[in-house]
């Protein structure tokens, strides 16, 4: 230490009148260090040499060419040189080398219409974890955002799709931090996401990822993500739709608002932007995975299991993820859909699925549909439990309900399920007549009025076309 520092101290304590904290900052030494040096007073003996003094130009010049060294790097240089000493040493000697320097940077500034900065957050609910898509237009400070399940490309691109809707257009340029989901890797070159490529060559904007390290890039979504973050722990949710809800109330009430940096209300300054039109044809969000089919008739996605045409076992295919369902391709066509279920080690099983299974085993056909149809909605197993409460056969009834599959959706069934739980109608031919109405067995789209199948037309002369041309 130099000689002079004790005076120094004793200056900026009585004198100035500054902290020892203060102090420690200003000279880059220890606050313990400083404390004795003000109980020692002014006289400061003469430091004995150190170990580490024969080296100081060079540590200097190590900072002079790398200023963001860090000592353990020091450190293990010195090892290098011969250096015996220990790590606090250098630790110690480094201090004042290591000083935070502060940043200074330029205002941003942005037309109307150049830029939405994009960028996602993660918080903690009692209902699990959440992943606030965060979208805010640059000019005019427009918020768009929305909790998600997941944190992936689907949820990601539905986010923009979603924002894109509401503000009316498209701004020129998105300006992201350095997701993967935007950048693959930045050296030796930057390597783009190819999907977000793709999906950003449909809507015509440019991707511009912010140079890391470099948080003033997009100081406007960092501040909003900042502000949500206070929102939501003010209060408390009960899902996610309700934390959705509470959201856009939130977010609409602060568009409405006057914004501190322009002097205008986000909604006002909207009507300004200059936004890209929306392209005719919309973009589906969606990812890709290849998998394998399992022997019995299941693809794994998501710690969860969904049921494949048993026919396609052992075979490769690719999973069409969607943020709410997921298609399942073999061989470039559609064998499965699945509603996505966003619980852990779930089954998804529809019985259909086993039709092939169950003709080469007869004499297991009827228990197993049974076991199928039960697990495949609470809401039907409640009606088998219920209809066998009543006198009917579980297995027959579950055998005609798995009848109706064949040429309807799952879905259609369920909800006609649901409508007989709800009556407390527990017979299958109810549902049947529900599903099935009498006189359209032979006719699926059947008219109320049998006239309209005799309407007949006059066709159109060929000549009367060229006329138009």
């Amino acid at each position: 230490m130099d000689d002079s520092w004790g005076n120094q101290v004793r200056h900026l304590y009585d004198v100035e009148g500054l902290s020892i904290r203060q102090i420690a900052a200003q000279l880059g030494l220890s606050r313990k260090k400083v404390s004795r040096l003000i109980e020692k007073g002014s006289v400061i003996r003469k430091k004995r040499a150190s170990i580490i003094d024969p080296y100081g130009r060079l540590i200097q010049d190590w900072y002079e060419t790398y200023p963001s060294l860090k000592a353990t790097q020091v450190f293990d240089r010195l090892q290098t040189y011969g250096f015996t000493g220990r790590y606090t040493t250098v630790k110690e000697y480094t201090r004042s080398f290591r000083r935070k320097r502060k940043r200074m940077y330029h205002e941003l500034s942005f037309l109307p219409g150049e830029e939405a900065q994009v960028d996602w957050m993660q918080r903690a609910f009692p209902f699990g974890v959440a992943y606030g898509f965060v979208f805010i237009l640059s000019y005019s400070r427009y918020l768009y955002a929305r909790f998600y399940p997941r944190q992936t490309m689907e949820f990601f691109l539905e986010g923009h799709i979603e924002a894109y809707k509401e503000i009316g257009g498209v701004p020129h340029r998105g300006r992201y931090d350095n997701l993967k989901l935007v950048v693959i890797k930045r050296k030796p070159e930057v390597v783009f996401n190819a999907q977000l490529l793709d999906f950003a060559r449909h809507y015509g904007f440019s991707v511009y990822p912010c140079n890391p390290g470099r948080a003033n890039e997009k100081g406007r979504v960092e501040r909003v993500i900042r502000d949500i973050g206070l929102f939501v722990m003010a209060d408390t949710f009960s899902d996610m739709d309700d934390l959705n809800r509470s959201l856009t109330a939130w977010r609409m009430e602060r568009n409405r608002r006057v914004h501190r940096s322009t002097g205008k209300p986000p909604c006002d300054m909207l009507k300004e932007e200059k936004l890209k039109p929306l392209p005719q044809v919309p973009y589906q969000a969606y990812r890709m995975k290849t998998v394998m089919v399992s022997s019995t008739g299941f693809v794994s996605f998501d710690t969860n299991r969904y049921s494949v045409p048993s026919p396609y076992s052992n075979q490769p295919c690719s999973l069409q993820i969607y943020p709410r369902y997921l298609e399942v391709i073999v061989n470039n066509r559609k064998v499965a859909t699945h509603q996505r279920s966003f619980l852990k080690h779930q089954t998804i099983e529809h019985p259909s699925h086993r039709e092939r299974l169950l003709a080469m085993t007869p004499n297991f056909k009827y228990q197993r549909i049974c076991q199928l149809m039960t697990r495949m909605d609470k809401e039907v197993a409640l009606f088998l439990k219920r209809a066998e409460g009543e006198g009917e056969d579980p297995m027959t009834a579950a055998y005609e309900l798995f009848k109706l599959l064949k040429g309807m959706s799952k879905h259609t069934l369920l909800s006609a399920v649901r409508e007989a739980n709800k009556l407390g109608t527990f017979k299958v031919a109810y549902i049947k007549n529900l599903l099935q109405p009498a006189g359209t067995k032979d006719h699926p789209v059947y008219p109320q009025d049998n006239n309209l199948l005799a309407i007949t037309y006059e066709r159109s002369d060929l000549a009367r076309y060229d006329e138009l041309i």
